[in-house]
């Protein structure tokens, strides 16, 4: 059978029984009044949302949903061209201004990201990826999937995602005032992205930076996301600029780089460049590359992360990227500039810094003690297993739902690609993959970019596909970093705590019919550094602190009370590689 005979064929199908169908995955509805929601509407566009959040929702219980009004728009870049794209979508209240909503039980916030998996057809990647960064003791957006109507037509199994905005509940730096132009008051809170232009101005990487934020002297594309560009006042982009410039200096005229980590949170650019490692990331380091900066009273240094952007992560780059699972994505010869990846005129490389401390013996001493740690634990492949068992039980009915409405499985997707019911109220001439290819880059599809590197014929076999090639990066790190790991897991959480948002008077007056999940895993407050000979611990929770060797043998345990606790290293524990633990957790440095 044909792809246009398969895709009518399974819509008439879907079309026939959805009405009737009980979903086991929460449901949004989504309708723009009439007007249409495509690549080509840059700004977002007022539309209602109803959302259905039950332990099982009904498709006929659309007018029981709780309404918002928002406002929406395709995101993205080169995604923005996928049939099933991506949405922002913002919250807002009667006077259309950005309001703070709790969704599926997650911290509020008014902005939100709608990721629809086409060509990650696990649609595990970005899931997966988040958590293990938040296993590693980080924030990551958390992600909830769902199954997404616009104007009555199914459009699939979605994502919402968390987007990377300053706050308690996000990134924790400090809100920066105009005023904070001076002293310790201009030090921080940043968040940028090394990334493409366009990303804040709905451009295809064209634009001039500029707009969005500034160029450092090493030819760094700075996307300002806090405060964003129009924010930031001309002596904090100075500070910024010259803090940043300052670091790559350490690292030219022939320098080693000695001192940066004055500069960079080390803690973060070890698991970062773990993380993008492990999920082997084809768009690691060059773009989508978000880290931010406390104020220098708050720590004050370059930390890396948060995670962003999966798609062609874990051996599904096809065109695009790796399908291999070996090989170091930050030596990867283009990434270092040699060549560089020329998109729609911005010449992307890594931050010269970062492949300078890549380099440095220090640091990959420190790598290889922090990966042990990881995959002794928190990344041990039997943790990702029970994780990875959970959502496939999850996500098996809605898979199915959603390759009725999308039959891409067993073939090359991307760009272009044909609409088996495209987005009313739109010019659909384009449908059908006549859609032009934005980067002018190879064909595929229908007339764009094929991304995808497997194309099993079952989401089954994908969804498996992720876990053998996640298996497989992790067993080829192990022995380039010389870690051999142990049969089990010697601990399966970390320890990431704020207090329950809803317990926050801030926003309890909106919230308290809520029913929560577990929502422990939240920016870090509970730590320890290593100083001296001596172990300091900050923590607001208290308990049992132990440190466990890499055999899961206890070498040390007593009990702390919240705050901070200093203890002399003990014997035992000299000279040995462990992990340290609350309560039961993993402990981050």
């Amino acid at each position: 059978m044909g792809y246009w005979a398969k895709i009518i064929s399974a819509s008439a199908l879907f079309a026939s029984f959805s009405l009737a169908q009980t979903y086991d995955l929460p449901i949004v509805f989504i309708d723009t009044k009439g007007e249409c929601l495509d690549q080509n509407v840059t700004e977002k566009i007022p539309a209602t949302m109803k959302v259905l959040d039950g332990a099982t929702n009904n498709v006929a219980d659309s007018a029981k949903g709780t309404r918002y009004d928002i406002g929406i728009k395709v995101r993205g870049q080169s995604s923005a061209k996928f049939p099933k794209p991506g949405y922002s979508i913002e919250v807002r209240d009667e006077k259309g201004e950005g309001m703070d909503v709790s969704l599926f039980g997650l911290p509020p916030a008014d902005d939100w990201v709608l990721h629809g998996p086409y060509v990650d057809k696990s649609m595990m990647r970005n899931a997966l990826a988040h958590w293990l960064f938040r296993q590693a003791g980080h924030y990551s957006p958390r992600t909830k999937h769902f199954d997404l109507y616009i104007n009555g037509v199914y459009r699939g199994v979605y994502v919402l995602i968390e987007k990377i905005k300053r706050g308690k509940y996000r990134v924790n730096v400090s809100k920066l005032k105009e005023t904070d132009i001076s002293g310790d008051d201009v030090t921080g809170g940043y968040i940028w992205a090394f990334d493409k232009t366009g990303t804040n101005t709905g451009g295809m990487g064209m634009d001039d930076v500029n707009k969005e934020g500034f160029r450092t002297a090493d030819g760094l594309n700075v996307i300002m996301h806090y405060p964003k560009k129009e924010n930031l006042q001309t002596e904090q982009q100075a500070y910024l600029k010259k803090y940043l410039e300052d670091l790559e200096n350490l690292f030219k005229n022939g320098k080693n780089g000695s001192g940066y980590e004055n500069y960079v949170d080390m803690t973060s650019a070890l698991d970062y460049v773990l993380h993008e490692e492990v999920t082997n990331n084809s768009d690691s380091y060059w773009c989508s590359f978000f880290l931010h900066k406390p104020k220098d009273s708050k720590g004050g240094k370059v930390t890396l992360g948060p995670a962003w952007d999966f798609n062609l992560a874990m051996s599904n780059g096809g065109g695009m990227g790796s399908t291999s699972t070996d090989g170091w994505q930050i030596e990867n010869p283009q990434k270092q500039g040699q060549g560089g990846m020329m998109m729609m005129g911005s010449n992307l490389k890594a931050p010269n810094w970062l492949i300078g401390m890549w380099k440095d013996s220090h640091y990959q001493s420190e790598l290889k003690k922090r990966w042990a740690e990881l995959r002794s634990g928190v990344w041990h492949t039997k943790t990702m297993d029970v994780y990875l068992d959970s959502m496939k039980a999850y996500l098996t009915k809605a898979a199915d739902r959603n390759f009725k409405r999308w039959p891409n499985l067993g073939q090359g997707s991307g760009q272009g690609d044909p609409d088996p019911e495209p987005m009313k109220f739109c010019n659909n001439q384009n449908q059908g993959g006549q859609n032009q290819n934005p980067w002018g880059m190879w064909g595929g599809g229908g007339g764009g970019i094929t991304m995808g590197g497997n194309n099993a014929n079952t989401w089954d076999g994908e969804f498996e596909h992720l876990r053998k090639k996640m298996k497989e990066r992790m067993q080829w790190m192990d022995r380039q970093l010389g870690f051999t790991e142990p049969s089990q897991p010697i601990v399966t959480e970390p320890v990431i705590h704020l207090p329950p948002w809803q317990n926050d008077t801030a926003v309890m007056s909106m919230y308290r019919s809520v029913q929560m999940e577990n929502l422990s895993r939240l920016s870090p407050t509970n730590y320890f550094v290593v100083n001296n000979g001596y172990l300091e611990i900050q923590t607001d929770l208290g308990g049992t602190f132990a440190l466990l060797d890499l055999n899961g043998a206890v070498l040390f345990k007593t009990r702390i009370n919240k705050g901070l606790t200093t203890l002399k290293i003990p014997a035992k524990a000299l000279n040995k590689h462990w992990i340290a633990t609350l309560n039961g957790k993993m402990l981050s440095r």
